[in-house]
């Protein structure tokens, strides 16, 4: 007899064991429809009882039986689980259904959400709600068109969890709404750090997304948080252990992008929004800039946090337009570049209220940032520099001096935070990374929150001198020849010819994005256009805010009174501050065509010509200049003079040229040298591939492909191997 009741008891425990791994199927996968349908739900286990909410909240506790189709004609969240027996239940099925036309409706009060959200914090009051789509935009046949067809144009990005999560209005740590109670970084904080749990959901898109998956929810951001400045909120979303899997293994940036995440977020677009406090910012809202830095960092070649436009759903609400993007953090750096989470150094600094703070690290010590710190402020001292970038006082690299700083990913950094006269930062807004094992490469910074650049054509950030942060550093490290030098290099390359921040690249640039919202504004401006006139004014009353009016004229100003002349601008400032010489580069042509940034094909029989006063070259891609300990220069021994009308290629046998030329090349007029500028050229031949996205550094942070050892330094600039030779490629 026990044997039996062991073997049953047994029995009954790995049936409980399978069912948690079950839930319920729907009739119809979540995503976008036209037509009203009868949603049917099939239980895992025959004859046991069903049950589903539409509302979000968790049908194990809330649920109503199911006993036939749901009829669904407008847009809903489906949760469904099953009842096994009296106690046993499966895990919870979740889907949502959007139907384009229910936002034309969507109004402003609804059973079980409030219609006030959380007390104001720097001023008296509490904020007001606000759900509703303006009936001025969908009650237009014209508008009403563009925002059913905008809800089309990105990834839906779905958020469910019972509706007291969000809008509980009870002060309590674990049943407290987050939305109600934000955490603000100014007044009590109540709120901050608080979690809670949500099915996230990401559907369709041009990827055709598909993943459903439960995480936790928090609150993400600084001042965004605060009631009066922002009613429209970011989230941050954690995959870990009480919520769900540990790590979410999707590709939610297709190639872009590694396929494992522990954690992302929802940014809001605060600054420079149709929602934001401020009027001046409201008016030239365009949702762009912020990526706009991050894209023009990875043109430069330099790993970003990558984003992408998506709408944001809430319980079937429709939020707004949000950008989804990678969190940076030493998980983020593990998966983009190897190692383990604990390998990496992640620094930042809280600007908190808007005052500067230390730096901290969010992963790792801040050891090797203060060593960091600490070399640069002793510049110009020699020695210090050559320790800084990993090499002993000969200026060789030497194992005793691990490098410090990423030189060339620091110069794009701040040469894009300069272009963009980034105005919140860089007392906050940022993180720095480096892997703490490896030691083969500093310091590596990365755009983050830039929502306040692109604005005023004269903004002229070279005279910020914060110590410790990014600006800090460039006052003390143009003091020493070497970088400053090196500096005049990457700003040639970035600022002319078709670099990244020339007006035409710049612009394309900031194109590509408008491109993929046109539509989408029209779904934000519905949602959120008429806050700052309808629901609260907060300084000033604002209008109803739509792509057709001050945004237009904002987007048109950029591209046609900002682009066309920032980059010019900026050279100035960067002259008259010192940090980049009078004297022109040289002008490289192939063939009678002057050519610039990026790799360039040419023939054995190409004529490589150069104009310019008194040109040294080399093309064995070494500097025809070093300032190793002379800032007034030396020429390297391989330099040569160039005499103006000659082929560069003329002296090279035609079976000893290379597949590929790095030639580098400077000016010098009086005492002051030129950029040096640097073109790279290649035989124009079919084996020329671009490196597949998925090869990945190993641990030792080096690559092996056809039998070659490639460091992790030469992928980032684009070396990779074919047929057993190094090619490089952009």
């Amino acid at each position: 007899m026990l044997k039996k009741l062991s073997f049953y008891m047994l029995s009954v425990l790995l049936s409980l064991a399978a069912l948690h791994a079950k839930s319920p199927t729907f009739s119809k996968p979540h995503g976008i429809y036209d037509s009203p349908f009868g949603l049917s739900i099939t239980s895992p286990v025959p004859g046991a009882t069903v049950y589903y909410t539409i509302d979000g909240s968790d049908p194990r506790e809330k649920g109503n039986l199911y006993d036939g189709a749901i009829w669904m004609n407008t847009t809903r969240v489906i949760r469904s689980a099953v009842l096994v027996g009296d106690t046993a239940w499966t895990d919870v099925a979740t889907a949502s259904y959007i139907f384009p036309q229910s936002l034309l409706t969507q109004r402003n009060s609804y059973f079980g959400y409030p219609a006030m959200w959380g007390k104001f914090c720097e001023i008296s009051g509490t904020a007001p709600a606000d759900y509703e789509m303006d009936p001025e935009i969908t009650g237009d046949e014209t508008y009403a068109a563009y925002v059913t067809e905008g809800i089309r144009t990105l990834p839906i990005v779905s958020l469910v969890t019972d509706k007291g999560n969000l809008f509980s209005q009870v002060a309590d740590s674990l049943t407290g709404g987050i939305y109600i109670f934000t955490g603000c970084p100014v007044g009590n904080g109540i709120g901050r750090g608080w979690e809670r749990p949500v099915c996230f959901e990401l559907i369709g898109g041009e990827a055709h997304h598909d993943l459903t998956i439960d995480c936790c929810l928090k609150l993400h951001g600084g001042h965004g948080r605060l009631p009066e400045k922002n009613p429209k909120h970011a989230f941050r979303l954690h995959f870990k252990a009480g919520y769900g899997p540990k790590i979410l293994k999707y590709s939610v940036f297709g190639d872009r992008a590694p396929n494992r995440f522990n954690a992302l977020v929802l940014r809001t677009f605060f600054g420079y929004s149709w929602q934001h406090w401020d009027n001046a910012q409201r008016n030239k809202a365009q949702y762009a800039r912020d990526l706009w830095t991050r894209e023009t960092q990875a043109k430069m070649g330099d790993p970003i946090s990558t984003g992408q436009y998506v709408h944001l759903f809430i319980n079937g609400l429709y939020w707004g337009m949000y950008n989804l993007c990678e969190r940076v953090t030493g998980d983020f750096c593990a998966e983009h570049f190897g190692g383990t989470e604990e390998d990496w150094d992640v620094t930042e600094v809280d600007g908190g209220a808007g005052q500067y703070h230390a730096a901290i690290p969010t992963c790792g010590t801040i050891d090797a940032w203060n060593e960091m710190a600490d070399l640069i402020y002793t510049l110009p001292n020699h020695s210090s520099y050559m320790h800084l970038i990993g090499c002993g006082s000969d200026g060789k690299p030497n194992a005793k001096y691990p490098p410090l700083l990423d030189v060339d990913n620091y110069i794009h950094y701040m040469l894009i935070n300069l272009y963009g006269g980034n105005t919140d930062w860089d007392h906050h807004n940022w993180y720095a990374y480096r892997n703490r094992i490896w030691e083969d490469q500093g310091f590596r910074f990365i755009c983050w929150d830039s929502e306040n650049v692109l604005v005023s054509t004269t903004e002229n950030l070279t005279t910020k001198n914060n110590r410790g942060c990014p600006t800090g550093f460039l006052n003390r490290l143009m003091k020493q020849g070497i970088f400053a030098h090196h500096f005049h290099e990457i700003a040639q390359q970035m600022l002319t010819h078709g670099g990244p921040l020339t007006p035409e690249s710049a612009l394309a640039t900031w194109d590509s994005l408008y491109s993929v919202i046109e539509l989408a504004l029209w779904d934000e401006a519905a949602r959120w256009g008429d806050y700052r006139r309808d629901v609260h004014p907060y300084q000033t009353q604002g209008t109803l805010y739509k792509p057709d009016g001050v945004f237009a004229t904002e987007r048109q100003r950029l591209r046609n009174q900002y682009f066309p002349v920032r980059t010019a601008n900026v050279i100035q400032q960067l002259r008259d501050r010192g940090w980049f010489p009078n004297t022109p580069a040289p002008a490289i042509y192939v063939d009678d065509m002057e050519i610039g940034y990026g790799l360039q094909p040419y023939c054995t029989e190409s004529m490589l010509t150069m104009t310019g006063s008194n040109i040294y070259y080399t093309l064995d891609g070494s500097a025809p200049v070093n300032w190793f300990q002379n800032d007034e220069g030396a020429l390297s021994p391989t330099a040569k003079p160039y005499t103006e009308g000659d082929n560069v290629l003329a002296g090279l046998p035609e079976s000893t040229l290379p597949d590929t030329i790095t030639l580098r090349a400077i000016s010098k007029e009086g005492s002051e040298w030129s950029p040096i500028v640097s073109v790279r050229l290649a035989v124009d031949s079919p084996d020329l591939v671009s490196l597949p996205r998925e090869e990945k550094p190993r641990k030792e942070g080096i690559f092996d492909l056809s039998g070659r050892r490639i460091t992790a330094r030469d992928l980032q600039k684009g070396i990779f191997v074919v047929n057993g030779k190094k090619r490089i490629m952009r």
